[in-house]
């Protein structure tokens, strides 16, 4: 009945819609009020979009670009408010944009109320302004904007209507490109994209995740192209998944034919900005002075940067592709966005001879390469490594001490070269390069007590997240988050000692130690003695809650995990047992290993040497994600190690008292 429903509705829409004035090269105009409450009225509600928050009615935009590349943009939305979320997430539309290379304009923006009437958004509702991200950094950045605009009186049964006008100069000399999305995390009704340009300069389009219907005419010497979906369905959110521009159905186009001509604007980009003026030049010889291995260099240099340069993160697409400043300059303000950052770094690694390249890249999802764009979010630094191909350095991860990224694996990036490259995916890192070291050695005692010193290391991504953790929260937050690792093994448990290093100094890796006795751990069942080897609860592990717990939850998933990086824990234990005592039973061993994921939990019996003590338990577990996100698939396989983690948890050690 519902299925009837929503063909009927689509059917009545599609007459609402053509009976609008449409114009095929025309600039988008505000709806007549009349056909405004008609669509609105014509959209339905929750009985017919029940899971909805909000219905686009339509989503039109409209670009004209010239022979520069140059181009002008409008967009002209229609949404109706369905829920109180659908309000909150609608009472405001904001744009950030640089101001030397475009310009925006709110053209109308209005509520269409349910009883037909409508207030018009007035001036003093529409701001500009420093975006909030980098005024929160008490920096004063001028030529990054965000223009706002707040609807009035929203309430639930409204819809409104804005029109958006966009300016921009060309980012690369003749190419225009651009990513269009014809889906969102809300059902969209009609989406509409029309792109004009001279035929001289042809476009190569794509269409991916979905359907389009496509349009193609001349206008003298002019193209005009039309894509068209209608009745898109939302994407459903689920936790931690990749970013629905991963995901929606998006066109794709480009009048640049190959990456290599992007890779030479890339480099053409930066290095006019790689100048060694004095300050860079003696600020180098300081920071190496002493040093004299080329990798010692490189890590003073890549420290310095950390620590000394606030990174301005900036969520513009195409922020790669913005003209970087001067070395010098990013070194006097000490701050800059990601390409700053990486060209004063370039120049300061030519000061110890070693050649390096911007390199940009899309680290937040999977990268459409199907077509050359210059939609990359981020810039970093590539230098050449032994065996010929690249290594990459990331100057924008404060805190992290490894030098060489590991967020970078099997991602597609391009390097800026003056002789142009096509793109490339980075080499495999794989999840034993960002995995957890816990060690956990612990003595039971024969009245049933236990006490362990564990330590906690790590390396890569899983150094990171110890580094960040101990700076964000200090020293005794940090402590109470042991106590409660403790008590997770064991009610009662208690937290003998803590340490953990300084968060401040890269130089030395992030360790935590800690120490705890718990009475009345084993159990006495005579003639038998039961326990669980206290590393085998997870509780001395950081990421089980999240990967283990609140991750798993769904019974199956349509997209993604969105990780960023592979992950990996290597967990060991041992237990020292009291002499007198022989092992019955041993908790059953796992060794799983599916797509990505791979578990293996097992437990030993040393026997003890002549003469003395009661043998020793050895236990270990290791966990890795071996991609960056986790497939469907693999999510099911996740849940399966899961299963077996939690089973193998449950098992006890069951020792047996030696007769006589």
């Amino acid at each position: 009945m519902r299925r009837h429903a929503r063909i009927s509705l689509g059917l009545l829409l599609a007459a609402t819609l053509a009976a609008l004035p449409m114009v095929a090269r025309a600039v988008p105009e505000p709806l007549e009020l009349s056909e405004a409450v008609s669509l609105a009225s014509s959209l339905g509600g929750l009985e017919e979009y029940p899971d909805a928050n909000s219905i686009t009615g339509l989503d039109h935009t409209y670009i004209e670009f010239d022979e520069a590349g140059a181009y002008e943009q409008s967009n002209h939305a229609f949404v109706k408010i369905l829920t109180e979320e659908g309000r909150d997430d609608n009472g405001s539309v904001s744009i950030t944009y640089h101001r030397r290379y475009g310009s925006v304009e709110i053209a109308m923006a209005r509520v269409i109320k349910a009883d037909g009437t409508q207030i018009v958004v007035e001036e003093d509702l529409i701001t500009e302004g420093t975006p909030p991200e980098i005024s929160a950094m008490n920096i004063f950045e001028e030529d990054f904007r965000q223009i706002s605009v707040v609807f009035p009186g929203l309430e639930i049964g409204d819809a409104i209507e804005y029109i958006i006008h966009e300016s921009y100069k060309p980012l690369i000399d003749n190419g225009f490109n651009g990513i269009y999305f014809l889906q969102h995390t809300e059902p969209i009704v009609e989406s509409r994209v029309t792109i004009v340009g001279p035929s001289s300069l042809p476009l190569v389009h794509i269409v991916k995740s979905g359907e389009a219907d496509h349009e193609e005419t001349l206008d003298g010497d002019r193209t005009v192209h039309t894509w068209t979906t209608r009745e898109m369905p939302k994407i459903e959110r689920e936790l931690a998944m990749a970013p629905p521009r991963q995901i929606a159905a998006r066109l794709i186009v480009s009048t640049m034919h190959t990456w290599e001509e992007t890779s030479r604007y890339v480099w053409k980009l930066v290095d006019e900005k790689c100048v060694a003026e004095d300050s860079v030049v003696d600020l180098v010889a300081e920071i190496t002075d002493g040093l004299t291995s080329t990798e010692d260099k490189i890590r003073a240099i890549h420290y310095w940067i950390l620590e000394n340069v606030r990174y301005l993160g900036i969520a513009m697409d195409r922020g790669a592709f913005l003209e970087p400043h001067f070395a010098s300059y990013t070194l006097e303000k000490e701050y800059g966005i990601c390409r700053d950052k990486a060209t004063l770094m370039i120049t300061m690694l030519s000061e110890i001879g070693v050649p390096a390249w911007m390199v940009v890249i899309n680290p937040s999802h999977r990268m459409d390469t199907e077509i050359p764009t210059i939609y990359f979010e981020h810039g970093i630094v590539a230098i050449e490594g032994p065996d010929g191909d690249y290594l990459y350095i990331d100057p924008t991860i404060e805190g992290t001490r490894e030098v060489y990224a590991g967020n970078v694996g099997d991602r597609y990036l391009l390097v800026g070269t003056e002789e142009g490259e096509n793109i490339r995916q980075a080499a495999h890192v794989p999840a034993t390069a960002n995995s957890g070291d816990i060690m956990d050695r612990a003595v039971l005692a024969d009245d049933g007590s236990i006490e362990g010193n564990v330590t906690i290391t790590g390396n890569g991504f899983y150094e990171l997240i110890l580094r960040t953790v101990s700076k964000s929260v200090g020293p005794q937050q940090f402590e109470m988050m042991a106590e409660k690792m403790v008590q997770n093994i064991y009610p009662g448990a208690e937290l003998k000692s803590f340490s953990v290093t300084d968060a401040d100094d890269l130089y030395e890796p992030t360790a935590i130690e800690l120490s705890y006795h718990i009475d009345d751990y084993a159990l006495d069942a005579a003639p038998y003695t039961l326990f669980k080897v206290p590393a085998a609860t997870g509780s001395f592990e950081l990421l089980s809650d999240f990967l283990f717990g609140q991750m798993v939850g769904l019974p199956e998933r349509s997209y993604p995990v969105a990780l960023g990086v592979t992950l990996g824990v290597d967990e060991k234990s041992e237990v020292a047992l009291p002499a007198g005592f022989v092992v019955e039973n041993l908790p059953d061993a796992v060794d799983f290993e599916a797509g990505a994921i791979s578990l293996s939990m097992t437990y030993e019996y040393v026997p003890p040497e002549a003469g003395g003590g009661g043998g020793l338990i050895r236990y270990n577990r290791r966990f890795g994600i071996d991609k960056f996100e986790i497939s469907p698939a693999d999510y099911l396989n996740l849940k399966e190690a899961v299963r077996l983690a939690a089973r193998s948890e449950k098992g006890e050690v069951i020792l047996k008292r030696e007769e006589g």
